[in-house]
This record gives C-alpha cells, sequence and structure tokens, in this order.
C-alpha cells in the first residue's frame, strides 16, 4: 500500500490512535525542509503538487519497481514506490478529472499499543473542480482497508478537508490500452494541420488504419498523431475493447 513499507507500519487488527493521541503529518514542499503539522494544519496545503516526504529507496527484497512518471499535462515528476501506483498514475494522469497528483507526498504518524505508527496513503490529487482527495488503493483480494487504517484516515481527511476514494489500479485490457497509450502522451512537432485531418477524418466512427488513410495522411505518421491525440481524448475510443490498429475511434 505504502510508498515505504517502514518499521511500525499499522498492521490489521492493531489499535488506532488513543484518547489524547493526535495523528501528527509530515510532508516536504519542494526544495524545502520536512515539515510537521498535526491533521487540521493540512488543510488548503497543496499536497499533490509535493514529492514524496523521502523517496523511494531500491533494496535487495524489496517488493515492486520504483518509477518516475513524467507528468503530461504538468511540470511534475510523480515518484511511484510499486508498479500498482505507477499504473494508477497513468489512470490519473490519462483522466482529465485530475487536475493535479502525487504519490505518497504525506506521511502520517501516531502512537496506539506504544508503539509508533505510521503509514503514507498512496496518492493525494485535486480534482478538476479544485476538491481534494486522498487516494487509496484497495489491498489485492480484499474490498476495503482494515477498518483501523480506514478509520485513522477518515479521521485526518475530516479535520484537513479531504475526500478519501478508495480505487484499484488499471488491470487487464484497460491496463494494457492506458500503458501503450501513456508512450503517446508527449505531443510531439507540428502536430495541428495533421491534427485537423485526422478530426475530419473520423467524424463518422472508423477503424485506425482506414480514418489515417481518409486523412490523406501516410500509414505510419498518420497512427503515430491518431495515438496522440486518443490520449488526448481529442479522439475517442471503447476503452475495454483492444487498441489494435484496426480499433474504431471517432471525433470528440
Amino acid at each position: 500500500m505504502s510508498a515505504v513499507e517502514a518499521p511500525g507500519d499499522l498492521l490489521k487488527g492493531e489499535a488506532v490512535p488513543g484518547a489524547g493521541q493526535e495523528v501528527v503529518a509530515l510532508y516536504r514542499e519542494p526544495y524545502g525542509p520536512v515539515r510537521l503539522c498535526s491533521a487540521a494544519g493540512l488543510r488548503g496545503v497543496v499536497l499533490e503538487e509535493f514529492g514524496p516526504v523521502s523517496e523511494p529507496v531500491p533494496y535487495r527484497g524489496r517488493k515492486g519497481i520504483i518509477t518516475y512518471w513524467p507528468v503530461a499535462t504538468r511540470e511534475q515528476t510523480v515518484v511511484c514506490g510499486s508498479l500498482r501506483q505507477w499504473r494508477l498514475a497513468v489512470e490519473l494522469d490519462f483522466d482529465p478529472a485530475w487536475a493535479a497528483f502525487s504519490a505518497g507526498p504525506v506521511e502520517l504518524r501516531w502512537r496506539a499499543g506504544g508503539r509508533l505508527r505510521r503509514w503514507r496513503p498512496d496518492f493525494l490529487a485535486r480534482t478538476a473542480d479544485g476538491v481534494r482527495e486522498v487516494l487509496v488503493l484497495k489491498p489485492p483480494g480484499q474490498e476495503s482497508l482494515p477498518a483501523v487504517r480506514l478509520q485513522v484516515l477518515e479521521e485526518v481527511a475530516r479535520a484537513a478537508g479531504w475526500r478519501v476514494r478508495q480505487v484499484r489500479e488499471p488491470s487487464g485490457l484497460r491496463g494494457r490500452n492506458l500503458g501503450w497509450l501513456a508512450g503517446y502522451r508527449f505531443p510531439v512537432g507540428d502536430e495541428d494541420g495533421q491534427g485537423r485531418a485526422l478530426l475530419e477524418a473520423f467524424r463518422q466512427p472508423a477503424g485506425l488504419r482506414a480514418g489515417v488513410a481518409a486523412s490523406g495522411l501516410d500509414e505510419l505518421t498518420g497512427l503515430d498523431l491518431a495515438y496522440r491525440m486518443l490520449w488526448q481524448r481529442q479522439l475517442l475510443f471503447d476503452v475495454a475493447q483492444p487498441l489494435l490498429p484496426d480499433a474504431v475511434a471517432w471525433t470528440a
């Protein structure tokens, strides 16, 4: 779940903070020191624009792969501590409903059962409407976080003014389609004139190769641009169907 699994992480069945035991939060502003505050002190902090409190460290036996993800629409690189986080980062980058996001930008700490507990929720994100949400990946094979972890998170979210959302990373065919399109997420060169030709060719749904041929572009150039326009959502397609060269697409 967390970007860094550290000693003292909350385990299923362990206690939430006891009476009078406040949850504290740690975060790091860009190029600044680590700051510590109460849950209420997180209200209004743009954590979705910050990096992780500390970057995940590779070590022998570590589960997961550390990935640096340059965001398509912002000058920001998201540091993902696992493949599950990376897959969700691709989804968030593709979906225009999300304006900004960051993996593991805050660490929650509290004492319970005589021990220090710590946990980094997977993502902080801001919607296009300006709503800040904390996104946590559901454990594999389960429908929800452990109850005690969820209780801690919901209490922090209430104080910080966040919404809590439990999610799954894209998988199967959807995950493969998004992974393929992610390689085309950055524009290349002057695409305006060629893009207009493709938009006109796909006014009615058509297979990608057929639409490219109708646009007058050569196949390699046209398909490359079509994939970029699919990522940008200028062209649409059924993400639940295989994204083959003959997949049906249409103008947004």
